[in-house]
């Protein structure tokens, strides 16, 4: 693949599709504050809430331990293919689509989810900022206002690309857990521990559906690594980011998150703290969650927009406004909302290209670099077999990540090995 040096426009990313330059990658430990800052949001609270309502309190981390776990193995496997490579998941999944297949079929659904959960997010940050002001002052902020506001805000630091993330991550990660460590200690003295303890009578939920649960929230994020870890030097550079950048931040919010929902019995984080007499607290967390992790939204799809667009290399930055745009306008008028179902149908999706991405660069390739190729067109072999896994996962039997991800590894590997060098 070639390299291009990275160029910029004042301090603006403009190495996109093309090979990360080695002398622009960096450390482990920023790669991980990108990753933590992507796992440190209201909806890894909202999953811990999930699981301490539908299950005892052990069994509810506990699965949130092992989902997590899978995933970072998940997402090691991707990233190494990422800081091998030095290029975006969109460029790598070249490889088993094709490159029209890529662009026009997979980046575009890429394109539409990021930008998608974008405008939800900016939604929620925006109805919620509203509704606390107005609790705590007594001003009225219409809520279009504020998602307007907060999505310009959060489409800055994604136009900025990588730099902006990180040292956004570095400021944001440190005050979130601060502050959220102070209102679970506040909510236990408020509310006592008494609840930590409760049976619950008729789990609606078994362990094995925790484990699952975890799994899915957090796929799309594995199989997106690339987006990142091609800013890493080394494989244990992108073992160790993915291993302390995840593990940790997902889980403390997993946990913080049960601890909330059974102490106060609510796992709204706002409202948690202005239960608790914080409002303003409840407020920094819910921006600072919001925004280190919709920022990542919305810069990944500004990466696919120039594959899907075939745009030069700087144009991601204008891809990323038009398209933050779209997301903010959606969220201001209040139908993002109705997209979640549709989004959360896109996620199941992308599961089983991340078992085409293992067999294509670890099975076939040996995990080498030399042996990746871009592949022109359309991949027939890649479309059909994820197309099958993508219809695996509606199976009524076994769990449907795990049809779709073995349903087209095994096709693929199998096409692959009898149609050597065949589209």
């Amino acid at each position: 693949m070639r390299v291009e040096q990275e160029k910029k426009t004042g301090n603006v990313e403009s190495v996109t599709l093309e090979q990360v330059p080695m002398e622009e990658r960096k450390s482990w430990a920023d790669v991980a504050m990108i990753q933590a800052g992507i796992m440190i949001c209201v909806p890894s609270l909202m999953l811990g809430g999930i699981l301490a309502e539908s299950m005892p309190m052990s069994q509810a981390i506990w699965s949130g331990v092992i989902g997590y776990a899978v995933i970072v193995a998940l997402m090691i496997f991707c990233g190494i293919m990422g800081s091998d490579l030095g290029v975006p998941t969109c460029v790598v999944a070249s490889g088993v689509f094709g490159k029209q297949g890529s662009s026009k079929l997979i980046s575009a659904l890429f394109m539409i989810s990021m930008i998608g959960w974008f405008a939800v997010q900016n939604g929620v940050c925006g109805s919620a900022f509203s509704n606390l002001i107005e609790a705590s002052t007594g001003v009225k902020i219409p809520i279009p206002v504020s998602t307007v506001v907060w999505g310009i805000i959060m489409l800055v630091t994604a136009v900025y690309g990588i730099n902006a993330l990180d040292k956004l991550n570095k400021i944001a990660i440190p005050a979130l857990v601060i502050v959220t460590v102070i209102g679970c200690v506040v909510a236990i003295q408020r509310f006592g521990t008494g609840n930590l303890s409760m049976t619950i009578e008729d789990p609606a939920m078994s362990f094995a559906d925790g484990v699952v649960l975890t799994i899915s929230f957090m796929a799309t994020g594995a199989l997106n690594a690339p987006d990142f870890t091609r800013y890493q030097r080394t494989r244990k550079d992108t073992v160790l980011s993915s291993a302390i950048g995840v593990m940790p931040a997902g889980m403390a919010m997993l946990i913080l998150g049960a601890v909330m929902t059974r102490i106060a019995q609510q796992y709204d984080i706002s409202l948690v703290f202005s239960n608790i007499g914080l409002p303003f607290l409840g407020m920094v967390v819910l921006i600072l969650a919001t925004w280190t992790t919709n920022t990542t939204n919305a810069y990944s799809a500004g990466l696919n927009a120039v594959m899907v667009f075939n745009l030069k290399e700087s144009g991601r930055s204008m891809a990323t406004v038009i398209l933050g745009a779209v997301g903010t306008v959606l969220a201001a008028v209040g139908v993002a909302g109705n997209f979640e179902g549709f989004l959360t149908l896109l996620g199941n999706a992308f599961m089983p290209i991340i078992a085409l991405f293992i067999v294509e660069y670890w099975s076939l390739g040996k995990g080498k670099a030399e042996n990746f190729t871009l592949r022109e067109g359309w991949s027939v072999a890649g479309i059909v077999t994820w197309a099958l896994g993508f219809a695996a996962t509606f199976l009524t039997v076994g769990i449907s990540f795990i049809n779709g991800m073995l349903v087209s590894g095994i096709l693929y590997l199998v096409w692959r090995l009898v149609k050597k060098g065949d589209k």
